[in-house]
């Protein structure tokens, strides 16, 4: 299976953004983007789209944290890089992530493998990005694996225009309980929403993650959003 990095140019004129793209192009299938956590593309972001792209789909992981700092990875062991990420996370321009991702959906819609549908996924701050491309944009499928923000984002529950997963930690310190059940209570009345709890903290798919990896619930986790997903085909 082949991978590469490609430039996608930024719709405010600003520059472009490196995006790792993997999965087959001879077939036609939902493409799928990959937003990641406060770590930008590490290993293990293009490890899980590789996981992705095994079942068929066009996967596309972009930069987020372009603006701020081209190529920006961070090792969760070293606390000055996580720091760095967790200050990026704050300083992102959200509005202007969800353009980026739009000219990516643009790219990808007309590119070889896409049978023109568009899911989304994404990871703790790309979870929350998730959300937003959901609320925001117009897209097959969202799933959010363990958003830290999308209760800041609740006031856009109305506009959310495909089916949506939310995958959610039930010991995650990062989304703590009086905000997961916020989150539930406020999606009440989507019936295209689908909230997973888990008995696991945060990051539990992360697999470079000893400290916080789950296998069986993140098995599970992703068995669910492929099920999501392949109704796209």
């Amino acid at each position: 299976m082949a991978s590469q990095t490609i430039s996608i140019a930024a719709t405010d004129g600003s520059g472009s953004f490196e995006t790792y793209l993997t999965g087959p192009t001879n077939a036609q299938a939902p493409a799928i983007l990959l937003l990641h956590e406060i770590y930008g593309v590490t290993d293990w972001v293009t490890e899980t789209a590789d996981l992705f792209a095994e079942h068929g789909y066009r996967v596309a992981a972009p930069e987020i944290f372009w603006r701020l700092e081209p190529g920006f990875t961070a090792d969760h062991r070293d606390p000055r890089s996580r720091d760095k990420g967790l200050g990026y996370r704050g300083m992102v321009d959200r509005d202007k992530a969800v353009d980026d991702i739009s000219a990516l959906i643009a790219h990808l819609k007309s590119a070889p493998g896409c049978n023109g549908k568009i899911a989304v996924t994404g990871f703790c701050m790309g979870g929350t990005l998730t959300y937003l491309a959901a609320t925001r944009l117009k897209i097959d499928a969202a799933v959010a694996y363990y958003g830290t923000q999308i209760h800041e984002h609740l006031d856009e529950v109305s506009n959310i225009s495909c089916p949506m997963v939310l995958h959610m930690g039930d010991k995650d310190d990062h989304v703590p309980e009086e905000l997961a059940i916020k989150i539930r209570d406020a999606h009440a009345g989507q019936p295209d929403v689908t909230i997973h709890r888990y008995d696991a903290g945060h990051a539990f798919c992360n697999t470079h993650r000893n400290d916080h990896y789950q296998k069986e619930h993140s098995d599970l986790a992703h068995a669910r959003t492929c099920e999501l997903f392949d109704q796209l085909r």
